[in-house]
């Protein structure tokens, strides 16, 4: 992974089949092979059992993003004859772990937070003081800095005043939402210089990576296979490529970006349950089940995973456009507390809206806040397009 400008960001390309051809082949194969057999049926699978592999139970660091920030921050932020002192970095949305900041921590970098939101619509007035002192300093999550309300931008502005009259080397960062949002609300790119962004990555790189998240868990062995007609996944071809559509169709769906990728990828992922009642067996399924009980005892050290593509969540029914404001409010945001979040919200029934987006598996509560979950981006991203709002860069 690399640092590039934000404007040369661009989605990884979706698998050659579209979603309508897999819809099709979905309907043939019901009508068509009604007597085939699929190697397990979701009936058969459970959530249960992947926290017992640590590549699942937590979501990862994602070193390699801290390897880009260091090639593209470090000489440049320590090089105090440099001409250009501000640097700003735009983060993909749904990152739950601050990585900038936690990326300057691990270099001894001040780092300037924000204040607390009960303080931003306060009617005091707003000064923001930069830390005294040499060396670089990081200011990460914009977000946290302002609300979007009339009296919500005032630490922003004071902020952007502040940053007009420093010479210290400062790296700033904040969400694509949010970047959006803050150009047209304050100009905050007649202060701040051109964007940065993560490059994206695509099906070969996702697929590399997952592997060596694997790769850790050296004591067990881990085979993935798809649901429906039990292919192998993850596995590379003769041509060192990931043959299959399922990276590439991660890759689209996640705009890229590894901690949406690893969530929508965890959670595709099932075991085989047990059943209690066991069936009668004729003699035709005894010989069958004695080719299986081979397999499995040439395996019987290989934990098997299924991947099924799940139904994405649906809004709920006659109340889009009012969810489509919750969502994008949130994501500017970052997150939000509910007594903030009607604040910034025309009248739309929001406590009752939240407990079902709630539900339906679009946003969650966390400390306090409300915030969007990042396995329904991709859902979140398509509903905001086609309702005409302004988007965000990815």
């Amino acid at each position: 992974m690399e640092i590039i400008p934000l404007d040369d960001h661009e989605r990884p390309a979706g698998p050659a089949v579209n979603r309508l051809e897999d819809w099709y082949q979905a309907l043939r194969k019901k009508i068509v092979d009604q007597g085939s057999e699929v190697t397990v049926t979701e009936d058969q699978l459970s959530l249960a059992s992947i926290e017992c592999i640590r590549a699942f139970s937590r979501e990862p660091d994602c070193d390699f993003v801290f390897q880009a920030m260091d090639k593209a921050y470090l000489d440049r932020m320590n090089d105090e004859s440099g001409d250009e002192h501000l640097h700003l970095l735009v983060f993909p949305p749904c990152d739950r772990s601050n990585r900038v900041a936690s990326w300057a921590e691990m270099h001894g970098m001040d780092i300037l937070t924000a204040p607390d939101r009960s303080e931003l619509l306060s009617r005091d007035r707003a000064e923001v003081n930069l830390p005294v002192g040499q060396g670089p300093l990081v200011i990460p999550k914009l977000e946290d800095w302002f609300v979007r309300h009339r009296q919500g931008l005032r630490h922003i502005r004071a902020l952007l005043s502040a940053l007009q009259n420093t010479s210290r080397s400062c790296l700033v960062s904040c969400s694509s939402w949010t970047w959006i949002y803050l150009k047209k609300s304050v100009n905050a790119d007649l202060v701040l210089p051109a964007p940065d962004s993560l490059a994206p990555m695509n099906a070969d790189s996702l697929g590399e990576w997952l592997l060596s998240l694997l790769s850790e868990q050296s004591d067990q062995s881990i085979t993935f296979r798809d649901h429906s007609d039990g292919k192998e996944l993850l596995r590379r071809s003769e041509d060192g490529t990931f043959s299959e559509d399922f990276m590439a169709q991660l890759a689209d769906d996640s705009a890229g970006i590894p901690w949406i990728a690893w969530q929508l990828w965890r959670r595709s992922l099932r075991t085989e349950a047990e059943r209690a009642d066991q069936v009668e067996e004729s003699e035709q399924e005894a010989d069958e089940a004695d080719e299986v009980d081979k397999q499995q005892e040439a395996e019987s050290k290989t934990t098997v995973f299924w991947v099924v593509r799940g139904q994405p969540p649906t809004l709920p029914r006659g109340h889009e456009r009012a969810a489509c404001l919750v969502l994008q409010a949130l994501l500017i945001h970052g997150s939000l507390p509910d007594e903030i979040l009607g604040s910034v919200l025309p009248s739309i029934g929001e406590s009752n809206l939240v407990v079902a987006l709630i539900r339906s598996g679009f946003i969650e509560r966390h400390d306090g806040a409300l915030r969007c979950l990042a396995t329904a981006y991709p859902v979140i991203w398509t509903t905001l397009s086609n309702s005409g709002m302004t988007m965000a860069h990815f």
